[in-house]
């Protein structure tokens, strides 16, 4: 595995592609926004012009004479302009030979119309929710990783009332990065449960768990035999495979939780061997399993913290 090399510009494409996705970047349909916001997305009206250590931002003369050049001409569009530089504060990478995983923080330092201040907040904000819990997929260089992503809070740190750019909010924000080589992950994990109809009217639909540890095992049941013109040694052959599958996750108020729960309460006579179908999502690969319940234990502790569950199933068996 080549080692990945992390620069002030690599970090700031990874933050522009993040800022330019579809659910961050979406048209603005507030109508009690000014009515020169109407019907642009996020980032056309923060208008930010994004840089390095190695750049400056665009001096007012040369920013208005190319938008004098521009059709149709908009002088004032030049008043809009804010900026934001980029830098690593600091860098961490794991001492290994063969495992790259590096650690990094970035401060990104905008100089925006105060009017824009709350609106770049809700950016940041839909950013950390969306990035939140999952490993990213990025290309650095030539190489594949995933970056967790976890994003401060905006802070104001001085106003700046009469600028060339109008009124201007100096705000802060930092940002931590964890690269990771391309594996496999949790994220990459959707579990979901055929919930039948309810009595309350609620239609048959798969439900996802929110599970927090998920264990797959496949055992093989063996015999020995003798190899084949050697009678003195044996080989083994396997004549029946079992899969189980272990979930852990906390008693949320969701549906399938709540049908396997009520499965494990009730009183009365259940059907032990009732079928559950269970589909498991493994990146773009789908696979579904007919189970039945092998165990399942609910713990209930004193305080703040949640019912925790441990479901083990089984694949169902001859009916």
């Amino acid at each position: 595995m080549e080692k990945i090399k992390i620069s002030q510009d690599t970090v700031l494409a990874i933050m522009q592609g993040l800022m330019n996705y579809k659910d961050i970047n979406y048209t603005l349909t507030d109508i009690t926004a000014p009515e020169e916001w109407q019907g642009k997305n996020i980032q056309d009206i923060l208008n930010v012009h994004y840089y390095t250590f190695k750049h400056r931002p665009m001096n007012t003369e040369d920013l208005v004479r190319d938008l004098l050049k521009e059709e149709p001409t908009n002088s004032l569009y030049s008043l809009t302009r804010a900026f934001c530089i980029l830098s690593l504060s600091s860098s961490e990478r794991v001492w290994s030979k063969n495992v790259d995983v590096v650690t990094i923080s970035v401060n990104l330092e905008y100089w925006i119309q105060t009017e824009k201040v709350k609106l770049l907040e809700d950016m940041f904000e839909d950013l950390s929710i969306a990035t939140n819990g999952i490993r990213i997929p990025v290309q650095i260089g030539s190489e594949d990783r995933q970056a967790v992503i976890v994003i401060g809070e905006l802070e104001v740190d001085d106003i700046e009332e009469i600028t060339e750019f109008g009124e201007m909010s100096v705000c802060a924000v930092s940002v931590d990065m964890v690269f990771y080589p391309n594996a496999v992950s949790i994220s990459d994990y959707v579990v979901e449960m055929l919930v039948p109809q309810s009595i309350y009217g609620d239609e048959e639909e798969w439900i996802a768990i929110p599970i927090s540890n998920i264990s797959l095992s496949s055992n093989m049941t063996q015999k020995s035999l003798p190899i084949i013109n050697t009678p003195n040694e044996v080989g083994n052959i396997n004549l029946s495979r079992v899969k189980t599958i272990v979930l852990t996750f906390d008693g949320y108020k969701n549906r399938a939780i709540d049908y396997v729960t009520n499965l494990a309460l009730a009183s009365g006579q259940n059907d032990n061997n009732e079928l559950l179908q269970l589909r498991l999502t493994r990146n773009e690969n789908e696979y579904t399993y007919d189970c039945i319940i092998k165990d399942h234990s609910i713990m209930i502790q004193e305080g703040a913290e949640n019912e925790i569950h441990s479901l083990t199933l089984d694949i169902r068996g001859i009916s």
